[in-house]
C-alpha cells in the first residue's frame, strides 16, 4: 500500500468556506481523504490554514519535523502558493515561483525525498476568482492562471512529478478561493485517475 503525505494550505486541510469560526470540511469531503478511499492508498493530510510557502528558517524547520514524523512515504504531495499570491501588494507569480523553487530544492534535500524528485508530486494550485468582488482585484486572478505555466517548468527543471489542478475547473466557495466539497470530490477523482493511468502504463 502506497503512503502519501499531503502538504498544502487551507485547500488541504478543508477549510468549510461556510462555516463562522473556520471549520473544517468532514473527513468523506476533503480531498486527500477521499483519495484514500479511492486508492486505499494511506494518506496523510498535512494542510494547515494560512500556510504560505515555506521560507524562513522556522519554517523550513517545521515542515522537516511535519514530514520526518510521518515516517518513510512513497510520495510527498504539495500544493502550496495561494496565500503568498493573495497576501502580497502586488502580485507577482514570478516571485512566488523563485520562492517554490527554493522550497523545492529544500524538500528534495529531506531524507525522505533523498535528492529523487519522482517522491515528490508538485500541484498547481486552482486559481482564485477574488475580482468577483472588486475589479481592481482582478489582477491577483490573472496572476493565479499562471501557476501551472510557472510550476511546470519548476518540475521540469528537478524531474518532479506534476499535476496542474487549474486545469480541472474545481467550483470554488463565495470567496473565491477555496474549494467546495464537490470540487474536493474532483480533485481527489482527478488525482485518482492521474496516479492509476501512471501505475496501469508503469510510469
Amino acid at each position: 500500500m502506497k503512503k502519501i503525505v499531503c502538504f498544502g494550505d487551507s485547500n488541504t486541510y478543508g477549510y468549510d468556506a461556510r462555516s463562522f469560526f473556520g471549520e473544517r470540511l468532514p473527513e468523506n469531503e476533503r480531498w486527500p481523504e477521499i483519495l484514500g478511499a479511492l486508492s486505499g492508498w494511506e494518506i496523510i493530510n498535512e494542510g494547515m490554514n494560512g500556510r504560505e510557502i515555506p521560507h524562513e528558517p522556522w519554517a523550513l524547520e517545521s515542515f522537516d519535523r511535519h514530514l520526518s514524523r510521518c515516517g518513510a512515504v512513497d510520495q510527498i504531495w504539495m500544493m502550496l502558493g495561494s496565500n503568498d499570491l493573495l497576501n502580497s501588494y502586488v502580485p507577482d507569480i514570478g516571485a512566488v515561483g523563485e520562492r517554490m523553487e527554493r522550497f523545492v530544492k529544500h524538500a528534495l534535500g529531506h531524507p525522505l525525498a533523498g535528492g529523487d524528485g519522482r517522491k515528490i508530486l508538485l500541484i498547481a494550485p486552482p486559481r482564485v476568482d477574488v475580482g468577483r468582488f472588486r475589479e481592481e482585484d482582478g489582477c491577483y486572478d490573472r496572476e493565479s492562471g499562471k501557476f501551472g505555466a510557472c510550476y511546470g517548468s519548476i518540475a521540469s527543471r528537478y524531474g518532479l512529478d506534476f499535476a496542474d489542478a487549474g486545469l480541472w475547473e474545481l467550483p470554488l466557495a463565495h470567496d473565491g478561493v477555496h474549494v467546495t466539497p464537490q470540487g474536493h470530490r474532483r480533485m481527489a477523482e482527478k488525482l485518482w485517475e492521474r496516479m492509476a493511468g501512471k501505475e496501469a502504463g508503469g510510469g
